[in-house]
């Protein structure tokens, strides 16, 4: 696959995403904005978690992973995330901030962020994990629609096979949800990396 000159992030895979950047320091998102204009299929920019919440209402089935700041007027980037994540749990959330401070931390931990950047950073490492970030919350719902196809196939099956034949499949079926869980699992200890 593609990736830009000494980068360790796929440019294929980000060139596909949509995103939802908000930060209030002007500087800073005109820097970041001309950096993923280019990298990314469509970003939206909002500058404030005000705005950053109407923007993700308005757009929120093309929005792919969210970047914020957390210290914003109006409302923050936690609370902002707190409130996208009762419209969607399951889109990524990554937090890039210059205070270090615990609770903060823990906040965005308990409301779902998937990743916490202390400012600066470098480029490569913000893209790494939005990578990261998306690849964690992509493969969760992958599990959860393969969970439902084999549902809807064992029952399927239970209403038109043997006895016998039905206790093989169940087996397999426990098997197959027994690796998907395992899979699941290790997706989430790299994404704790």
């Amino acid at each position: 696959m593609k990736k830009l000159e000494n980068s360790s992030f796929n440019i294929n895979f980000i060139e596909e995403l949509t995103v939802l950047y908000v930060e209030d320091d002007s500087v800073i998102r005109k820097n970041l904005l001309s950096c993923f204009e280019p990298l990314f299929k469509k970003t939206y920019v909002a500058v404030d978690g005000k705005d950053g919440f109407e923007k993700f209402k308005k757009y929120k089935d093309k929005i792919d992973i969210v970047i914020t700041d957390i210290n914003m007027p109006n409302i923050d980037g936690i609370e902002m995330i707190k409130l996208i994540k009762n419209i969607n749990p399951r889109v990524a959330c990554l937090i890039t901030t210059a205070y270090s401070d615990k609770q903060y931390l823990l906040d965005s931990i308990n409301y779902g962020v998937n990743h916490y950047i202390l400012k600066p950073f470098k480029i490569d490492t913000l893209l790494k994990e939005v990578e990261k970030s998306y690849l964690s919350t992509y493969y969760v719902k992958e599990l959860s629609q393969r969970n439902r196809e084999i549902e809807q196939l064992s029952k399927i099956f239970n209403s038109n096979i043997e006895p016998l034949e039905l206790k093989e499949l169940e087996k397999e079926d426990k098997e197959y949800k027994t690796k998907l869980t395992l899979f699941s699992e290790i997706i989430q200890m790299l994404d704790r990396r």
